[in-house]
């Protein structure tokens, strides 16, 4: 076993019994940035999974997460989690979480899992392939890529909430953008992978993927639209997620293996945008997650 990785302490959830049954709350302090007032809307969706997880019978798999962002999250404050058990079936179970700071609802989540121990019979099988990389992999990519990337292309003062070195719980390596006068054509890739984690629980590794999939996950709309958010995104006057939907297609991926995220942007319009993405595992190439995340975007009156 080895040592215990910032990812795993951002999704870890301890029970509150004396709240009720299946009622939970975050284990570590949400920040661990001086000053920071805003919940970064990964730690909730990680957070989501692993209380729910707690209370589905063995052989239960998750495969997905259906969300909604309400509220900001105060970071300085606790958040409780109340897991309702929504439907438990001989196939399928579905856990509906409410995230609350003190009487107000910040985030809700629907999450389902499937008994892989129950057949199914005959199924039909397929997935996405991998796009051709040309034989780059991220041994090709500085380890301190990411942050030279985002430097380029987003100003420290866009009101964006920008992670802390310890919340980046991930290696992150950019491999590049696709450019288009079309923003539905514009594409981005990175090359990711957490530490080695200190447990091969499926669960945690997909409440770790969970947390991944909210990481720059509207940055493509914005990327995707240069003139429009202006040099450095200083044309952003502000960015939140709304929803946030997630697919896992494999209940035991590892989040400490290397993967490839692709995301792209195909709408946005009335102060939305509508971003899609999708993360192989890059040595075979299988899908192993799939999602969607629609944000409010808005844009300040005069251009710089």
């Amino acid at each position: 076993m080895g040592s215990l990785q910032s990812i795993e302490a951002l999704i870890s959830v301890v029970p509150v019994p004396e709240l009720g049954p299946d009622v939970y709350t975050n284990d570590k302090p949400l920040t661990s940035q001086e000053g920071k007032r805003f919940v970064f809307g990964g730690s909730l969706v990680g957070q989501a999974v692993s209380a729910a997880t707690s209370t589905v019978p063995p052989g239960f798999r998750l495969y997905s997460s259906q969300s909604s962002f309400l509220k900001a999250a105060n970071a300085t404050e606790k958040v409780t989690y109340r897991v309702e058990r929504t439907a438990d079936g001989r196939v399928y179970t579905t856990r509906t979480v409410h995230a609350m700071q003190g009487t107000v609802c910040v985030y809700v989540a629907v999450v389902s899992f499937q008994n892989v121990d129950t057949p199914v019979g005959k199924v039909l099988e397929y997935g996405t392939p991998m796009p051709d990389l040309g034989g780059r992999g991220p041994e090709d990519i500085e380890v301190d890529n990411v942050q030279k990337f985002q430097a380029s292309i987003v100003d420290p003062s866009v009101p964006l909430l920008q992670l802390g070195a310890e919340e980046r719980a991930f290696d992150f390596r950019p491999l590049g953008m696709e450019m288009s006068s079309q923003p539905s054509q514009f594409r981005i890739r990175t090359f990711v992978r957490a530490p080695p984690l200190s447990t091969r629980d499926p669960f945690v590794h997909l409440a770790a993927l969970a947390y991944l999939s909210d990481e720059f996950s509207f940055g493509p709309a914005l990327a995707a639209n240069p003139r429009a958010v202006g040099k450095g995104m200083r044309n952003v006057a502000m960015g939140a997620s709304l929803t946030h939907n997630v697919s896992f297609h494999n209940p035991l991926a590892m989040v400490d293996e290397w993967m490839l995220i692709e995301r792209k942007t195909s709408w946005g319009a009335e102060g939305r945008v509508l971003v899609y993405q999708r993360l192989w595992n890059l040595k075979s190439g299988q899908l192993v997650l799939s999602g969607t995340q629609e944000a409010v975007v808005r844009l300040k009156d005069t251009k710089l």
